[in-house]
């Protein structure tokens, strides 16, 4: 069986939109000289048409050679979540998922030099899809044809692999055990509640007269408890609806009146309390589920579960998932209030410090031979060195105020960029070893998930769990270290919040804050230290 011939994709990475464009236009060149005499007169008899199908069909290849690429290092990315699953401690399974999402991110999709990172590879809703939910049996994934039967169509077996794993994505996490101890106490049916319930799902009754039978308590309890029944079944067939119920019933009438005030107003107040922001975050989680809810459904055990006060809001929630970006915007503004700190900046940094390329030669070949080349690369971290084909953000060195060197923001950091920048950084800490090494942890994924996941804990300390409808994506867009003088160093850090709406693509510069972290360093004693780092919100600049 052959496979077919593909582009090579190898460095592209897919959440970079000019990397894939330019693997795109590369391939329909490559197609397009191959007769070169032919498809120019073709396209001028087409009047551009013939061009226009050729960079089409160069599209679907480069779609398909990517869908291979994330098929081959599946079983890797897998094994990897499971590696990090096992590790976490957590009490709340929500800090586990999003613990496990940040690391994966970070990590390279194999132990090679030039490998990209699993975040280059798999966009961030795929990777929270198989954390949430591991394929329990890759092995039984279809193997679809294309035309010709010598062909596999990857495309189709990557969306088939991804059909598999939202079956089930909310099984885990759904194991409520509906008793009548249950009823009582979480959900508060009171003789009036019961009554409540029961004269709206009448609605959807043919027989009106088995109303009176509901007049004895005890039995119309126990037809409850059935109903109950039949809505834990719910969470098998039907995951996202069974969720969103089960939060609108606990939500109590106090708060859907604030809620509907809320919506109706499309304004964000101040004074909201934080526990209606968390119930709105919630809501909007399973807003799209009500788009596909059926008359059955909708009079049959929503009547059961929820009160009039919640069953009128059930109808009024359709637009809660456009004020959801308020609520982000919100969050990522108030995060440095709410960001926790649990250790100091050196003391996340340092425990690298020792482990230098030198020792590993194995793993990088290529840095090791200019290390033998050139003996001043001896102090290069072995965390600085896996910076290597990793996107980096732009970078700013500045000594007694004057900009020494800088550095455009680029989707791979190739080595000898790497190199320069160790030597810059080499230039400005002068014969201070021990600076050198903490710059260059401070420069590393180490130094930037310190900051990073700060942020994401104090979002998710605001608004209790992380959104799904629209996903928040910090993205380190700048780093600037300015050395004062020999006893000084600032460096700050720029990251944006980017903002996703599932099945859409929102581009970075469309979001107008952005968070810059401020962390200094200072000499005391012939021993650096790190003194609190102050965060604050800036608005970007529009150009006109």
């Amino acid at each position: 069986m052959h496979t077919p011939s593909l582009p090579d994709v190898k460095q592209v990475n897919v959440n970079h939109r000019d990397s894939w464009r330019g693997a795109i236009s590369r391939h329909f060149r490559s197609i397009f000289v191959q007769n070169s005499f032919k498809n120019i007169l073709l396209s001028l008899i087409t009047f551009g048409v013939y061009p226009y199908k050729k960079y089409k069909k160069a599209k679907r290849e480069i779609a398909q050679s990517l869908a291979g690429r994330k098929l081959f290092f599946f079983r890797a990315l897998q094994d990897h979540i499971e590696e990090i699953r096992k590790e976490q401690k957590h009490s709340d399974p929500r800090q586990s998922l999003n613990t496990i999402f940040m690391k994966v991110q970070s990590e390279k999709v194999n132990s090679d030099e030039d490998a990209l990172e699993f975040k280059a590879i798999y966009f961030p809703n795929e990777l929270l899809l198989f954390i949430t939910n591991p394929i329990r049996d890759p092995k039984s994934i279809r193997l679809h044809r294309m035309r010709s039967h010598k062909q596999r169509n990857y495309l189709k077996m990557w969306q088939h692999l991804k059909k598999k794993a939202r079956i089930n994505q909310f099984r885990q996490i759904q194991n409520i055990n509906f008793c009548n101890k249950t009823l009582k106490e979480e959900y508060c049916l009171t003789p009036e509640g019961i009554h409540d319930r029961l004269s709206r799902s009448s609605v959807s009754r043919k027989n009106g007269y088995m109303l009176t039978k509901f007049r004895e308590l005890g039995k119309a309890f126990l037809e409850i408890v059935i109903a109950y029944q039949d809505f834990d079944e719910l969470s098998d067939h039907n995951p996202e609806l069974f969720h969103l119920i089960e939060t609108l019933s606990k939500t109590s009438e106090k708060d859907i009146e604030t809620l509907q005030t809320y919506l109706a107003s499309r304004y964000l107040p101040r004074d909201l309390p934080l526990e209606n922001r968390r119930q709105l975050i919630q809501l909007a989680n399973q807003q799209d589920v009500l788009y596909r809810m059926s008359e059955e459904e909708q009079f049959g055990l929503c009547a059961f579960i929820l009160n009039q006060y919640q069953w009128d809001f059930l109808l009024s929630i359709q637009e809660v998932s456009e004020v959801t970006l308020s609520l982000l915007d919100w969050a990522f503004e108030e995060s440095p209030s709410a960001m926790t700190k649990e250790l100091s900046f050196l003391e996340r940094i340092f425990a690298g410090i020792e482990k230098k390329v030198k020792d590993d030669p194995e793993n990088f070949p290529n840095l090791n031979e200019k290390v033998r080349e050139d003996q001043t690369l001896n102090l290069m971290t072995l965390d600085f060195a896996k910076e290597v084909n990793r996107e980096w953000p732009s970078l700013h060195l500045y000594e007694g105020g004057k900009l020494t060197f800088q550095m455009q923001k680029t989707d791979s950091f190739e080595i000898q960029k790497l190199i320069e920048v160790y030597k810059e950084m080499q230039k400005l800490c002068g014969i201070d070893d021990t600076l050198f090494t903490l710059l260059q942890q401070a420069l590393s994924q180490v130094g930037k998930h310190a900051f990073q996941s700060a942020i994401e804990e104090g979002v998710l300390k605001l608004l209790g769990e992380k959104p799904e409808y629209f996903l928040p994506i910090l993205s380190n867009s700048d780093i600037t270290v300015a050395r004062k003088d020999q006893n000084e160093i600032e460096i700050r850090y720029s990251f944006e919040q980017i903002i996703t709406k599932k099945g859409e693509v929102q581009q970075p510069f469309e979001r107008e804050k952005y968070m810059i972290i401020t962390q200094p360093l200072l000499k005391i004693e012939n021993h650096w230290t790190s003194p609190e780092a102050k965060a604050e919100i800036e608005a970007l600049k529009r150009v006109p």
